[in-house]
């Protein structure tokens, strides 16, 4: 079958030669129709982040990336029962594999789950991002009135403020910090009341203009009730770490931090205002099954539209060009098609 093989980074290549992989029992073949590049697989693609748990190898040695997918089931492996050949599913592996043309999945509701009729499989192919916003926004308990910052705006972040939108209707302001441009475009397009570049702008300052300060013996804050951080830590970035800034931003009392960006090396970070402020500090690493199947329903009912968040389109044979695209400024989510008569 045609697969992606990661090599080093910025290298990954398309192989024609690798083995179709057989469903174990409780497993299920997906002929994949559609694989997201993660924001996770571009780390890994610049400093081998969490190679580890990105890639799936194939007996030829081949490490094989893709976590969030879509296709058709093609074969079930023994003992699954409840799903048919020519189901059109959702499949998320932790330990990748969907950049192929065939992937087994483990039959659960966390990694397998029916698309329903409407949703295209590249839609599809954001669920688990999505989800992914679902849960954070449950995690912060968003109140009446509160303002919100979105830290780092691909795919994740976007998700997260279609998520507010969808269930946090009477929310405060929702700004969205990015170091470029278009995604924050874009994060007005889904819902952003506001957005803030950091290369033009004090991300503090900006933040008190826009939602007022307040100062008293905790020290001053910009009035930001919740901070969800999409952006972890990427050092080449300038400036602060965003968990920093976060801090400073954070209310006095009551604040609240969902973490779920990744990091891409340690960092040192003025955490004295963990202490002046009392905050909440959450981490947030995936979703509750149920998140996998509203995301889905969001889609099929026009809550969120997520085929505007697809930049740009590359075929799997064009891996390489795809991942380097998925690094660009003008990228939010580069989409692999894998068609299923090219399969074999």
């Amino acid at each position: 079958m045609l697969s992606a093989n990661y090599i080093d980074p910025g290298r990954i290549e398309a192989r024609s030669d690798a083995t179709r992989p057989n469903p174990a029992p409780g497993e299920v073949l997906v002929a994949v129709e559609a694989c997201g590049i993660c924001g996770s697989d571009l780390h890994m693609y610049r400093n081998n982040s969490y190679r580890h748990s990105l890639v799936r190898k194939t007996p030829e040695g081949y490490d094989v990336p893709g976590h969030e997918f879509a296709g058709r089931i093609a074969e079930l492996g023994e003992g699954v029962e409840g799903w048919s050949v020519g189901e059109a599913v959702v499949g998320v592996t932790g330990y990748g594999g969907g950049m192929a043309q065939f992937v087994t999945v483990p039959v659960n509701p966390f990694q397998l789950v029916r698309i329903p009729e409407g949703v295209s499989f590249a839609e599809a192919a954001t669920t688990e991002p999505m989800a992914d916003g679902l849960q954070m926004v449950r995690k912060a308990e968003i109140k009446q009135g509160e303002n919100v910052m979105v830290f780092g705006v691909g795919i994740i972040g976007l998700g997260v403020i279609q998520a507010i939108r969808a269930k946090c209707p009477d929310v405060g302001r929702v700004i969205a910090v990015d170091v470029q441009d278009v995604r924050l475009e874009a994060a007005k397009g889904v819902g952003a009341s506001d957005t803030i570049n950091p290369r033009n702008a004090d991300i503090f300052e900006a933040a008190v203009a826009l939602c007022g300060a307040e100062d008293d013996y905790r020290g001053k804050s910009a009035k930001i009730d919740v901070v969800i951080d999409c952006a972890g830590y990427i050092p080449h970035i300038p400036g602060p770490p965003p968990l920093e800034i976060a801090l400073r931003c954070l209310v006095n009392r009551g604040g609240r931090i969902v973490c779920f960006g990744a990091y891409e090396e340690p960092m040192t970070i003025d955490f004295s205002y963990v202490i002046k402020k009392e905050p909440v500090i959450i981490g947030s690493n995936g979703y509750a099954a149920e998140e996998l199947v509203e995301a889905l329903d969001m889609m099929r009912t026009g809550k969120v539209d997520r085929v505007g968040l697809i930049s740009h389109t590359y075929a799997l044979d064009e891996i390489s060009a795809a991942f380097e695209k998925q690094g660009q400024p003008e990228a939010v989510k580069v989409m692999l098609e894998i068609p299923q008569d090219a399969a074999a």
